[in-house]
């Protein structure tokens, strides 16, 4: 689909290169929602007879998630994470796994998973993020991504007994069905030490 917003490139001499500075584009008020690359098209217009037609479009890395107009979303959640030891000290790290399925009936964009300590069990804004998250490729309808990550608990952690978490989608890069169903508890707590 063609968004609205464009790049005017003026001429260029042999070798030469043009850079745009951040451009403003709008997804059509019809489009469907799921999940795409963004294209970028040298002389989308074709006014300009080249050596070789086939080269002008290139693609971000990384996919976006269109709603659409009233459409389905996905709906991304922690099914499962595991491996916090039972004790570790302040500033050390460790291998956790986790798995994220998507729930919704349209994909999900690629996304990531970050890892917490929380005292109860649920995400609020006294739990501790550690450092280190797993990337999550794009999951279509019903689809799973298990995987592990290596976290590190934070030096000026509070010494005592937490619930690992594991947060899918944590940097809110996908909008879904659901904002508040992301993150699962481990079963187990893990003690911080000194």
């Amino acid at each position: 689909m063609l968004l609205g917003g464009q790049f005017s490139v003026g001429k260029l001499g042999a070798g030469a290169s043009a850079s745009s500075q951040a451009i403003t584009v709008t997804v059509p008020s019809g489009a469907s929602a799921g999940t795409f690359f963004l294209l970028a098209c040298a002389d989308d217009t074709a006014k300009i007879v080249e050596s070789d037609e086939t080269n002008n479009c290139r693609a971000a890395a990384v996919q976006i998630q269109v709603q659409g107009t009233g459409g389905p979303l996905p709906d991304l959640r922690e099914t499962a994470v595991g491996g916090p030891p039972s004790t570790i000290r302040r500033g050390a790290g460790f291998t956790t796994t986790d798995t994220v399925a998507n729930l919704g009936s349209v994909p999900a964009a690629a996304s990531t998973t970050r890892f917490y300590l929380s005292s109860d069990g649920v995400l609020d804004a006294g739990d501790l993020r550690l450092t280190g998250a797993r990337a999550v490729g794009s999951l279509g309808p019903g689809v799973s991504s298990g995987g592990s990550a290596n976290v590190t608990v934070p030096k000026n952690a509070a010494v005592g007994f937490y619930y690992l978490l594991g947060c899918a989608d944590d940097t809110k890069v996908v909008a879904e069905a659901a904002e508040n169903n992301n993150c699962i508890a481990s079963a187990n707590r893990v003690e911080i030490t000194r």
